[in-house]
């Protein structure tokens, strides 16, 4: 009996094993239902995005704007004035800036088609016609209009630089 006995375990361990080989399903070891391991799930790994390249902007050629005074006239006469600061700065005379302004508001109170009828003075700073071509010239304005209002400001600062403020009653 003692060999059916250790047949039979025997028998049912051949079995057992059997059974189980190669086997996905779960099997019960030491009293507890053993599982399988889980296959790993492949991670994705993201492909970088290439940046683009920045595009350099070109940085703009950067003029200084001209230092002026506070503003202390009329609209009329305060549109003249970064032309004005420009003009005295390219003849170095940027101190000239205060009496330049009020001597245009009194010469023709900011308005460039200013003429007067008796002497026939004409533009901002009131230039007598008989002068105006050669001032005009020396300014670098050869043949403009006493009525354009830069040529008739660079012609002033022209004749400031040569002669001061002589040429203006208004000073």
């Amino acid at each position: 009996m003692q060999f059916r006995k250790n047949g039979l375990t025997a028998l049912v361990v051949v079995i057992f094993l059997a059974g189980c080989g190669g086997s996905s399903q779960s099997v019960f070891t030491s009293g507890r239902l053993a599982t399988p391991t889980p296959e790993p799930t492949p991670t994705a790994i993201p492909t970088p995005t290439p940046e683009p390249t920045p595009t350099a902007i070109p940085t703009p050629t950067v003029r200084p704007t001209p230092v002026t005074l506070e503003a202390i006239y009329e609209p009329e006469v305060e549109r003249w004035r970064a032309i004005v600061v420009e003009a005295l700065q390219e003849y170095g005379l940027e101190d000239e800036e205060r009496t330049f302004m009020r001597v245009l508001r009194c010469e023709s109170f900011g308005d460039p088609d200013a003429r007067n009828p008796e002497s026939g003075a004409s533009g901002l700073m009131q230039h007598i016609p008989s002068y105006w071509p050669d001032r005009a010239t020396a300014a670098g304005f050869h043949k403009a209009s006493p009525f354009d209002p830069i040529a008739n400001i660079y012609a002033s600062v022209w004749l400031l630089d040569i002669g001061g403020w002589s040429h203006w009653e208004c000073y």
